[in-house]
């Protein structure tokens, strides 16, 4: 048990808030989330993989081929987290993307959010490039995303995250936004619904990704950047990750409301689901073979 509480918080700070421009941001953070989906088993294949089958059998529904009943109910599982995961990262791409961009993205594994078992905070940098921004010192997409998922897929203390298994369960992503003049907060309150939290169940593993920059006082745009250069590929390649830090667990144990920040829930949930095998094959081989 003693091991087990020491693991409860990982803090990983990426330290490139900087380069970041809002598209770029909402990139990254919707592939970490197909990421976790994917390596904590919430979805039987990576996402691409499932895109591209879950495609390709909704292009032959309407041949005389009848598939089994086993098939058909996986197939009915399978494109409906899709589904609600496209949903997800679609409204996320907007909200990142939209006047005010959240300070924070959490997505939550459990059955429900109050009995969640893993939680992964994604902290976001106050402020980032617009999209319309030309300067040669950002960063691009694919240097950014290359140089933070080799800093995941590698990492010790991470992957003992990742060895352990977590069954098939829910995800719940909620998004956390300053509350400013009574303004509505969200692009579309339909996709996301403002809610009043939880707290975090003290049994949970919070892990923290922070891309925030420490230069706060160069926040503002294009020409007015001055902290980029040589730094930009010295904060890719030097991505550090701290174990058991007490003060990111003090302050991201709970994702409540107060009259300042308020909490925003994803009105889809992705239910997560295994593979399912036939005389030892995934029933998905005869989805390609149609």
């Amino acid at each position: 048990m003693g091991s087990c509480n020491k693991q409860k918080s990982i803090a990983i700070n990426l330290d490139i808030g900087d380069q970041l421009t809002s598209i770029s941001c909402g990139h990254v953070v919707v592939e970490l989330i197909k990421f976790i989906a994917y390596q904590r088993l919430q979805i039987p294949y990576t996402y691409q993989w499932l895109k591209q089958i879950v495609t390709k059998k909704k292009m032959c529904e309407d041949e005389e081929k009848k598939d089994s009943f086993q098939s058909e109910r996986h197939f009915r599982i399978a494109s409906t987290a899709l589904d609600n995961l496209d949903f997800i990262l679609k409204s996320l791409l907007a909200e990142i993307g939209g006047p005010s961009t959240p300070e924070e993205v959490c997505i939550a594994l459990g059955a429900t959010p109050v009995t969640c078992k893993e939680v992964y905070r994604l902290i976001l940098p106050s402020a980032v490039h617009k999209p319309q921004c030309h300067s040669p010192h950002i960063a691009n997409d694919q240097k950014i995303q290359r140089n933070v998922f080799r800093t995941l897929v590698t990492s010790e203390t991470l992957s003992q995250v990742f060895f352990s298994s977590l069954p098939p369960t829910n995800m719940y992503v909620f998004i956390k936004k300053k509350n400013v003049s009574n303004q509505d907060e969200v692009v579309n309150p339909d996709n996301f619904v403002l809610t009043s939290g939880c707290r975090i169940p003290r049994n949970s593993r919070i892990v923290t990704l922070d891309f925030r920059s420490p230069n706060t006082e160069n926040i503002s745009c294009c020409n007015d950047f001055h902290v980029f250069g040589d730094a930009i590929s010295n904060n890719l390649e030097n991505l550090q990750i701290q174990e058991n830090v007490d003060d990111y667990e003090e302050e991201f144990n709970e994702i409540e409301s107060t009259d300042s920040l308020k909490w925003y829930q994803s009105s889809y949930v992705m239910k997560g689901f295994k593979d399912c095998t036939v005389n030892g094959s995934s029933v998905t081989n005869s989805w390609l073979e149609s």
